[in-house]
């Protein structure tokens, strides 16, 4: 009878960053099975390097939460999860919650470090806005128009204060997660040089997308001084971003083609003459009985991570506003 612990079994550092303990191996044990069987742990806010397999593999999550991504497409995983990764799949899983994210690894057959080969080219892409985020009472304002929106329609946008923020976009593109830190430095630059701080909501638009859905919207005045703000964004994001966008870059696990088209063609639909500043507030048309026009101030230049209909569902760096 073989029984091991898991505490018996060494830790080490696997390939793909993940804190490996390897429990069952038939190379390394009288063992009459064709699969290896190993303990992994990916710490929170980490995730593991995109890899391939030449074999098949199966996660199975014992705790913790994250998402997990093979080749174009991502989800969402947590306890009980189990997860089948085809051979020849580029796959890489990363730790969304604030606790470690432990899973089993089934490889069949057995793992060999000549079958894995680590990729880190374009993996590391993430489809991003560049956005304003409007004050307290502004944010609460879009949250409630959006709350009775839902009421009385698909609930495909759900505002809040954590992880679907208000705001308005300025630039829209994919980059390269490592680019994350300059970037954060060329929004303090620009945060520094803007006079954009107080704006107002002057009307409720509403447009049909090409499924033919009603979205509404408070159309922000469009000051000189936005506008300028505006087209600096673009030229300063313009040595990162790249609009070649799949839907393992959006942070959501179901994606509409409408997110993706919005996101490649954002330069020629929404940049520059075409720039029309607004805050979405979900599907359906708002009722009427809001006064015009409605002022507010801007707290903070932000660069999120776009979520499905380009929402900003996480913030990757920040700038306050003077």
């Amino acid at each position: 009878m073989l029984i091991r612990h898991l505490k018996d079994c060494d830790e080490f550092t696997a390939g793909d960053d993940s804190i490996l303990r390897e429990l069952l191996h038939p190379d390394k044990a009288d063992l009459k099975i064709r699969y290896s069987l190993a303990h992994a742990t990916v710490k929170p806010g980490a995730r593991t390097k995109p890899h391939r397999l030449r074999t098949a593999e199966v996660y199975y999550v014992l705790e913790g939460r994250g998402r997990m991504h093979i080749d174009d497409a991502a989800a969402g995983v947590g306890i009980q999860s189990s997860i089948y990764i085809p051979p020849h799949s580029v796959q890489y899983v990363e730790n969304t919650g604030d606790n470690d994210l432990v899973f089993l690894c089934i490889v069949d057959p057995a793992w060999r470090r000549e079958d894995e080969e680590i990729v880190e080219e374009d993996l590391s892409r993430l489809a991003v806005d560049v956005v304003l985020l409007p004050d307290e009472t502004m944010t609460s304002r879009a949250i409630e128009i959006n709350r009775r929106l839902i009421t009385n329609g698909p609930p495909e946008i759900v505002l809040s204060k954590e992880d679907c923020l208000p705001h308005i976009s300025l630039a829209m593109g994919c980059i390269d997660e490592a680019d994350v830190k300059v970037i954060q430095e060329r929004l303090e630059d620009l945060a520094r040089k803007t006079a954009v701080t107080q704006l107002k909501v002057v009307d409720v638009v509403s447009s049909i997308n090409s499924r033919g859905e009603t979205v509404s919207m408070l159309e922000v005045e469009r000051t000189e001084e936005l506008q300028a703000l505006h087209e600096e964004v673009m030229k300063e994001m313009t040595p990162f971003f790249r609009y070649e966008v799949s839907k393992s870059m959006i942070r959501d696990d179901e994606v509409t083609e409408t997110t993706l088209d919005w996101i490649r063609t954002y330069p020629e639909k929404a940049g520059y003459e075409h720039f029309s500043p607004h805050i979405t507030v979900g599907y359906g048309r708002v009722p009427p009985g809001l006064s015009f026009p409605i002022p507010f101030a801007v707290t903070r230049l932000v660069l999120c991570h776009l979520g499905n209909h380009c929402t900003c569902r996480k913030v990757l760096g920040k700038v306050s506003l003077r």
